[in-house]
């Protein structure tokens, strides 16, 4: 599928399908030959009500590198249809459980409160374009942060900018885990992906960590991760990676720890909690974070897992 046809397809699901009652009547003739219809399963039901389907899908083939060909997807349907309301990432857990690319999992999403939204995101095949009913994913992705185990919780982040589209949308807060032991898996796998999926969206986010009221590190991923790092205790070494830094007259240290694909989340995952550990964070409760996005936007780290 070229560009062209790309666009045409976002602005045919966006501007010109009307799901109606999201039953197969109403939708099997629009899918025809064009995409695939998802029904809703049953322990979905509470969530779609009466609804036949949640969804209308058409899949995208990403052709190379997937972040950047993602990437040069996502430039498309945005020239096609306007800003998405919302980007981010789904994490190793999407969208009703479902399987999500080893790569990474990013999103853009268009919203109508109480309508439809438009999805576009990454699949372990490729990519889609989605047309779904608003309230049926909102109210599962409020449910599953309310009760979810942390294994099944869903992870990534996003951004949801503050304009009239995401009108009465509530998004969860991030959550925590108790004890560091339960850290180094949520967040290797919360930095593995993070490069790949800031330069999929073409945003940036970052986070700085405070041990008690002090900063101890910042994360910033755009086309690439880095960490930079304030230390009273630990001893950064260039055999590490790490380069020291001066700005004005405050020093600190820098590390690249990687573009899409070459972040090791596991080491980088222990690296840090070893960094906080030697800097003297006594436990959990002692962290605390300032999440940095795009201005007028809310944005939220849902995978660090503090």
């Amino acid at each position: 599928m070229n560009k062209d046809e790309t666009a045409a397809l976002a602005r045919w699901l966006w501007h010109e399908v009307d799901p109606g009652d999201w039953s197969g009547a109403v939708l099997r003739p629009l899918a025809e030959g064009r995409g695939r219809l998802v029904p809703v399963a049953e322990h979905e039901r509470r969530y779609s009500g009466e609804r036949e389907y949640r969804g209308l899908t058409v899949p995208v083939s990403l052709a190379g590198e997937p972040a950047a060909a993602f990437r040069r997807l996502a430039e498309t349907v945005e020239e096609a249809i306007g800003p998405a309301a919302g980007v981010g990432s789904h994490g190793p857990t999407g969208p009703w459980y479902e399987r999500t690319p080893e790569w990474g999992a990013p999103f853009l999403r268009w919203r109508r409160p109480g309508a439809e939204s438009l999805e576009l995101r990454a699949t372990e095949t490729g990519a889609e374009l989605s047309l779904q009913p608003t309230e049926p994913y909102e109210e599962w992705r409020r449910a599953a942060f309310e009760w979810g185990e942390p294994s099944r919780l869903p992870g990534g982040f996003v951004i949801e900018y503050l304009d009239a589209a995401n009108e009465g949308l509530s998004t969860p807060g991030s959550w925590r885990v108790p004890r560091w032991a339960a850290l180094p898996p949520l967040l290797a796998a919360f930095v593995r992906t993070l490069p790949a999926e800031t330069y999929a969206i073409g945003r940036k986010v970052g986070v700085t960590v405070f041990g008690g009221n002090r900063s101890v590190l910042a994360l910033r991923s755009g086309e690439r991760l880095t960490v930079e790092g304030w230390f009273k205790y630990f001893s950064p070494g260039e055999d590490q990676g790490w380069s020291q830094r001066l700005e004005r007259t405050v020093r600190s240290w820098t590390l690249d720890a990687g573009g899409p694909g070459e972040v090791d989340g596991d080491r980088l995952a222990r690296h840090l909690i070893d960094i906080l550990k030697t800097e003297k964070v006594a436990s959990m409760a002692k962290l605390g974070k300032h999440v940095h996005g795009p201005e007028h936007a809310h944005t939220v780290l849902f995978g660090l897992g503090f």
